[in-house]
C-alpha cells in the first residue's frame, strides 16, 4: 500500500519532546478510512504502541472502535528544544472544535483553551485557530516516512530541521518548498523516477516523501557515504562534481552532522 494512502491526509497543515498530557488526546475514535498510521502520526505516537496498548492478531482495525492512545510518544531531539510548538490552521466548512482536535489528534478542551474559546463555540470558515503539538506531530511523519521508505530516521529528522526547522510553510527565496525544501524541479524528478506517481510538495506528507526519497537515492549512488549525500542534497550532485563543495555546502554538512550527534 503506497505510503501517502497508509499515512493520509490527517496530518492537517503540518509536525522530540512528547505531548504534556493536558495536550494530547488519550483516546481515538476509529473512523472509516483510518489506518494505525494515519492514527500514530496525528498523536504523535508509533504504531508499534498503538498496538500493544489496544490490538492483538485475532483483533483487525474497524470504524467505531475505541483506541486507547499509549502515554508513548517519540521523544524530541534535542535541538528542537526550544523551537515552537504551536501551528496555525485555518478552519474549513462545518468544523467545530472537536472536528478540528481529531484532525491533530489533540484534546478538545485543551485546544480550547489555547484559543480562549469554548469548547462547543462556533468557528467561521477561515477562522485562525492555534494547534498545539506541532512538533510531536511532525516528528512522527518524519519517523514513519523515513522508516517506511527506508532510509535513517536520524538523517532524515536532522536535514528537515536544518532545512526548515520541521515548517511545511517554508518557502526560501530560490522556491524551495516546505519540511524538505525542495525545488519544484527536484519535486517532479522524484515523483517521475523514483515515486512513479504524482506528488504534491506543498502537502506535507508527500513533501516528506519526496525528500525522503531523494536522500534514498543520494545514498545509494554515493555508496551510503551520508556526507556524499548530503552535499548532493544540498549543491546537487553535478555542482559537486564540477567544482567540488561550496563553503556554505560544508557548514551545511557540519549542522545536519552535528544535529544528528544530538540523538546518538
Amino acid at each position: 500500500m503506497p505510503t501517502r494512502t497508509r499515512i493520509a491526509a490527517a496530518i492537517g497543515a503540518t509536525a522530540a519532546v512528547t505531548l504534556p498530557a493536558s495536550v494530547a488526546a488519550t483516546s481515538y475514535v476509529v473512523h472509516p478510512g483510518d489506518t494505525l498510521g494515519d492514527i500514530a502520526i496525528r498523536h504523535g505516537t508509533t504504531v508499534r504502541a498503538l498496538v500493544e496498548a489496544n490490538l492483538d492478531a485475532r483483533t483487525p482495525l474497524h470504524a467505531g472502535q475505541l483506541l486507547t492512545i499509549p502515554d508513548e510518544s517519540l521523544s524530541q531531539p534535542a535541538y528542537t528544544r526550544d523551537a515552537t510548538d504551536i501551528e496555525t490552521y485555518a478552519v474549513r466548512e462545518g468544523e467545530g472544535v472537536y472536528e478540528v482536535a481529531r484532525r491533530f489528534g489533540v484534546d478538545p478542551t485543551a485546544l480550547a483553551r489555547t484559543n480562549g474559546i469554548g469548547v462547543n463555540a462556533a468557528l467561521a470558515p477561515g477562522a485562525e485557530l492555534q494547534i498545539p503539538g506541532r512538533l510531536a506531530r511532525m516528528n512522527a511523519l518524519l519517523t514513519y516516512v523515513a522508516d517506511d521508505v527506508d532510509v535513517s530516521a536520524t538523517l532524515v529528522r536532522s536535514v528537515a530541521w536544518t532545512e526548515s526547522g520541521w515548517r511545511q510553510d517554508v518557502v526560501s527565496p530560490t522556491g524551495a518548498v516546505g519540511v524538505m525544501q525542495l525545488e519544484p524541479y527536484s519535486g517532479e524528478w522524484v515523483a517521475r523516477h523514483i515515486a512513479s506517481r504524482r506528488l504534491d510538495i506543498w502537502v506535507a506528507q508527500d513533501n516528506v516523501l519526496a525528500g525522503s526519497l531523494l536522500l534514498r537515492h543520494l545514498l545509494q549512488l554515493h555508496g551510503g557515504d551520508e556526507s556524499a549525500a548530503l552535499a548532493g542534497y544540498y549543491q546537487g550532485t553535478a555542482s559537486v562534481a564540477r567544482n567540488g563543495l561550496y563553503e556554505d555546502t560544508q557548514q551545511y554538512l557540519e549542522r545536519v552532522t552535528a544535529q544528528m550527534s544530538m540523538e546518538a
